[in-house]
């Protein structure tokens, strides 16, 4: 849909240069394309530019929690407590520079039986904007941190900023990464938002096959605040409890090994 909007449109300008279209037709047609390219770039349920994962089978009582933009020494190892405590395991999107930082938080991850990602290696918010040879770039550096550190080669990618675009699909399937997005996300990497607000968004979404966005870190290492992560999980773990759910990993809830030949339908 996304291609042909995009003939038609480049139709309707050439129309409207020789004067066979009225030019309202092509101003239409332009809103049309912002319109659909915005839906694309934010809104992942679209498939505009590419399948991505949201939620799980719902015949099984658990959901995914997963965390962005770490490793973070002070905040990762108190996530990671509070996951120990509840018997709780999660998905880690890490950024590769973050890890090249902090390897040995990477190797304890992996260690107490978590799942490690790709988040991109730099975050930056115009990554969606590269150019896709540029972000296989980027994805590789990624995962070589990831891996030198000592986790399993990632097999899902999670767009910095859940921007997506034409290039950041092409360069996910260059390395056989599926796009991973959310059900519902904590908003807890905002500016202002409290532990309850944070709580209160995720629990409205606490139902089997849920994907669950949290963050262990500010995607800035010069960010002052500290992120709320381990005060929302010491709230929402007895709320999943009380609903008789188990927090998991993405391949536990997908109930499917790792391996390239997961596709995230």
């Amino acid at each position: 849909m996304y291609v042909l909007s995009l003939f038609v449109c480049a139709g309707t300008g050439v129309g409207c240069a020789v004067g066979k279209v009225a030019p309202g037709a092509f101003v239409v047609c332009v809103a049309w394309q912002l319109g659909l390219t915005l839906l694309g770039n934010f809104v992942f349920s679209t498939g505009i530019f590419g399948k991505v994962l949201l939620s799980g089978p719902q015949d099984k009582p658990v959901v995914a929690l997963t965390f962005d933009d770490g490793p973070d020494e002070v905040t990762t190892p108190r996530v990671l407590e509070v996951l120990e405590k509840h018997g709780a395991k999660a998905t880690f999107f890490v950024m590769g520079q973050k890890a090249e930082q902090c390897p040995q938080l990477v190797a304890r991850l992996t260690a107490c039986g978590h799942q490690i990602e790709n988040h991109s290696h730099r975050h930056s918010w115009g990554t969606a904007f590269f150019r896709a040879s540029t972000l296989v770039r980027e994805l590789s550096q990624a995962t070589r941190a990831i891996v030198s550190a000592g986790a399993k080669t990632p097999h899902y990618f999670r767009p910095p900023a859940g921007i997506l675009s034409p290039p950041i699909a092409a360069a996910a399937r260059t390395h056989g990464l599926t796009l991973c997005g959310w059900s519902k996300k904590a908003r807890d990497g905002w500016k202002g938002v409290t532990v309850e607000q944070a709580v209160g968004r995720l629990s409205s979404a606490l139902r089997p096959g849920a994907i669950l966005l949290l963050h262990d870190a500010w995607e800035r290492p010069d960010e002052r605040r500290t992120p709320i992560a381990p005060l929302v999980l010491e709230r929402l773990l007895p709320m999943l409890a009380e609903r008789g759910l188990s927090a998991v990993t993405l391949h536990e809830l997908l109930d499917r090994g790792p391996g390239p030949e997961h596709d995230g339908s």
